[in-house]
């Protein structure tokens, strides 16, 4: 289905850059909504890491702490470098490791009756993305990093302790490499007690600053719902509004109040930019997201937890 552009004037607040391209990618700086509450974690954070000192972002899913790790690290105006976590990774993926081999053979003829040949192999080597930062100076985002192994993870006690990467593998042509003064890292991570996540070795929390996210204020909340979606500022909070009423109603546990309403949010966009976002349509969509979340609740149910200020505000959009 095509949704109509709004006519000039219409659907004020509406940013339509943020609509017609919703990906976030790694630049953080595009949909990020600021203000004094975000403002003080933020300043606190690029101080700690501005001061050489490795700084993780603790919480549950959906809080932004990805994002704000990205902003910190635009902040710092070098390059940025992006790693996840994951099961699989090896003291290697931090190393670096062999990935082939190059063979050079030299033939000496110059007596026709001797040949002579000498053949040289070598290992191939590729330096992981820590050590290309490490060497270069850019700043590294290490996105949950407790889905790694503990033991994958100690190559970086010497890391965040000396600034040194040790390397034992004998195939590498140096023993270990010296951080470059610019460079810094930052960490996140979810709590230890979701599905995959590992707890944090004591050895490595000990060298960092652990800056434990919570979800933010209602206010807030609605400023980044803005920001991300492009909906208005007004829908925004009332769909925030709703979220809340509809998890504290439903009883609906480790539902991530911001990630559910951005979602809301973007699928409700298109509808405003047409004039045709209503208390129903808001309320269809917010059942459809919240089912796929475990919630079963039905649009009529979802339009009970509007309170009835908010829900009239919603029928009279159409007409703004």
């Amino acid at each position: 289905m095509t949704v109509p552009k709004p006519e000039a004037g219409h659907a004020p607040g509406v940013q339509l850059d943020v609509i017609d391209n919703p990906w976030l990618g790694l630049q953080s700086r595009h949909g990020f909504f600021q203000n004094a509450e975000i403002t003080d974690i933020m300043a606190r954070a690029l101080s700690y890491v501005r001061a050489g000192v490795c700084v993780h972002f603790s919480g549950m899913a959906g809080l932004g702490k990805t994002t704000m790790a990205l902003r910190i690290a635009e902040a710092l105006g070098r390059p940025v470098s992006f790693m996840t976590g994951n099961e699989w990774l090896t003291t290697k993926d931090f190393i670096g490791g062999q990935i082939g081999e190059t063979t050079s053979t030299v033939v000496d003829k110059y007596v026709q009756s001797v040949r002579r040949s000498e053949t040289t192999t070598r290992a191939d080597w590729k330096d992981s993305i820590l050590a290309v930062s490490m060497e270069r100076g850019y700043t590294l985002v290490y996105d949950e990093f407790t889905r790694a192994s503990p033991a994958a993870n100690a190559a970086l006690l010497s890391v965040l302790e000396e600034g040194v990467l040790v390397s034992t593998d004998h195939t590498s042509t140096r023993t270990y490499i010296e951080a470059h003064p610019d460079f810094r890292i930052i960490l996140t991570s979810n709590p230890h007690d979701y599905q995959g996540v590992n707890m944090a070795p004591d050895a490595l929390v000990d060298r960092m600053v652990t800056l434990r996210l919570k979800e933010p204020s209602a206010e807030t909340l609605a400023g980044i719902v803005a920001a991300r979606s492009g909906l208005d500022p007004e829908n925004s909070r009332r769909i925030v509004h709703l979220v809340l009423r509809a998890r504290e109603s439903f009883d609906v546990h480790g539902l991530s109040s911001m990630r559910t309403s951005i979602l809301i949010a973007r699928l409700a966009a298109p509808l405003e930019m047409a004039g045709q976002l209503t208390a129903a349509a808001l309320a269809q969509i917010a059942s459809d997201v919240l089912s796929g979340r475990g919630a079963e609740i039905g649009p009529q149910d979802i339009e009970h937890a509007l309170d009835p200020q908010t829900a009239q505000q919603m029928q009279r959009i159409v007409g703004a």
